[in-house]
């Protein structure tokens, strides 16, 4: 689907202290990175329950459980179009990724704002 807004994640090291010669030494740590967040602005091609469905994939309330990490975590690729709507000027892969927020739509239709739905994923790591 199409986004009118993407937040792509940001990627920080942890900061490590180690004493040495009666001062502290600070080195590089495991990286850590934040959500991706996209609102989206035209819905998918096909149904548009793919969000919901991949979310009962991780968590099922009903039956109490849900599939392992390896079977509901995927790839997401983040195409920048040019002006044309074609042309990808820019390309991020994230991988280990997962919708862990769905936020609801806001039906107010009193101001010119799109409705739009807000998907917040989880990411182990970018690839590129």
């Amino acid at each position: 689907f199409l986004c009118q807004v993407v937040k792509a994640p940001d990627i920080e090291l942890d900061d490590v202290e180690h004493g040495d010669a009666g001062y502290m030494v600070k080195t590089a740590g495991m990286e850590k990175t934040s959500k991706l967040s996209i609102e989206k602005i035209s819905r998918a091609e096909t149904t548009d329950t793919f969000m919901r469905a991949w979310q009962k994939r991780i968590m099922n309330t009903f039956i109490g459980g849900g599939q392992l990490p390896s079977q509901y975590k995927l790839p997401i690729i983040v195409e920048e179009l040019s002006a044309n709507g074609i042309s990808v000027i820019d390309r991020q892969i994230y991988e280990g990724c997962w919708p862990q927020k769905i936020n609801g739509k806001d039906f107010t239709r009193k101001g010119s704002d799109n409705t739009v739905e807000n998907v917040e994923f989880s990411v182990d790591r970018p690839i590129n």
